[in-house]
């Protein structure tokens, strides 16, 4: 008889998924020098996918959820059920919550086989030694490793232990899922294969689910909602292309590649902190965000003929090879990035140090209220 594949029985756990409620948590968190202050709803089946600087609060957030860090003050509820209300004095223990959690690192019990590993939750709650090994070893198929059942994490690559960490926080049929950056630990050609089969299983199933990572590739593929945490706050909370075409903070605006300022717009002018001035062809009044993409930044040797709305002088900081583009970070009173091709570069002469002319034509600025 043929074992079933991968997707097959990806297939089969989709139409078995009970139904489930979403997460409405408000979390407020003092730890060492990080005050953490969020509140967040995820609906049953969203993929949410956490992004932020080092030391934001993001694992901290995760961490709260799943009752391993306690709560200053707040209120989580999972699927109608309240876990933390600190009002009341109600904190749900961890192995209570039914959460499932993935870490980083897999953080698989080195002493036990795969097999017992993803039995090992199944066990902590009940379950019958031999039904709890049946469905472990269901589960290890269904991420494909039907061979896997009697190795230890020892002779596992990393690939395979990301997909026994996973399958251990899938068995027991969690009531949501958080991910602390799970495919950061693999390599380029084992991200791209766990990445595709993740999100399979994340499509499959019905709860409400959290991703940490600083991939913004690997959020994009993974979730259909970003939360963008910096200094223990939510700074930007929306859609894939609500975030990456308006960003709200330098940081998000980096990560996606954009020129970011913040000013004050009078009808086609926006006034800028340091005292420049950037023309746009859209009317506006009040505090705005403007957005460049460094593909509509021009770079000259002398300084451009015409009459172009935006033409500032520069020095180059620094070149960066991305692909077959080269960004090229040009400093002075109005810092950008430009996106130019290695014949332009080689055609212009561009050098660090090197001083250069920056135009950006109006229509080329994107204004949206800050």
């Amino acid at each position: 008889m043929t074992a079933p594949t991968p997707d097959a029985w990806l297939s089969a756990a989709a139409r078995q998924q009970p139904a489930r409620g979403g997460l409405s948590a408000q979390v407020a968190v003092t730890l060492g020098t990080l005050d953490l202050d969020v509140s967040l709803d995820v609906a049953a089946g969203e993929v949410v996918a956490l992004l932020g600087p080092n030391g934001a609060g993001k694992t901290t957030l995760l961490r709260a959820l799943a009752g391993l860090v306690g709560l200053r003050s707040g209120r989580v509820e999972l699927d109608g059920r309240v876990l933390d209300d600190t009002a009341h004095g109600v904190c749900v223990s961890p192995e209570l919550r039914g959460a499932g959690m993935v870490f980083q690192d897999h953080l698989l019990f080195p002493h036990l086989t795969a097999a017992d590993n993803v039995a090992f939750g199944l066990r902590a709650r009940g379950m019958a030694a031999g039904p709890a090994r049946e469905a472990a070893v269901d589960w290890l198929a269904r991420v494909g490793l039907p061979d896997a059942a009697r190795a230890k994490p020892r002779a596992l690559s990393g690939g395979q232990a990301q997909r026994v960490a996973l399958a251990r926080a899938l068995a027991f049929e969690p009531s949501m899922l958080l991910m602390d950056e799970p495919l950061s630990a693999l390599d380029v050609e084992a991200r791209l294969a766990i990445r595709r089969e993740l999100r399979a299983h994340l499509e499959a199933f019905g709860g409400p689910c959290l991703v940490i990572t600083h991939d913004p590739v690997e959020a994009i593929a993974l979730a259909t909602r970003l939360v963008i945490v910096e200094a223990g706050r939510v700074v930007q909370d929306g859609s894939i292309e609500d975030v990456t075409q308006r960003p709200r903070s330098t940081w998000i605006a980096e990560l996606v590649g954009l020129n970011l300022y913040r000013g004050e717009a009078r009808g086609h002018a926006i006034r800028l902190p340091s005292n420049q001035e950037l023309v746009t062809a859209t009317l506006a009044n009040g505090k705005v965000f403007a957005a460049v993409h460094p593909r509509a930044v021009a770079l000259y040797r002398g300084r451009p003929e015409g009459t172009p709305r935006n033409v500032w002088a520069g020095t180059i900081g620094g070149l960066d090879v991305q692909g077959d583009r080269i960004r090229v970070h040009v400093d002075g009173p109005l810092p950008v990035v430009a996106e130019v091709t290695a014949a332009a570069v080689a055609a212009l002469d561009l050098g660090v140090g090197g001083d250069v002319y920056v135009s950006v034509k109006a229509a080329e600025v994107n204004l949206y209220p800050a």
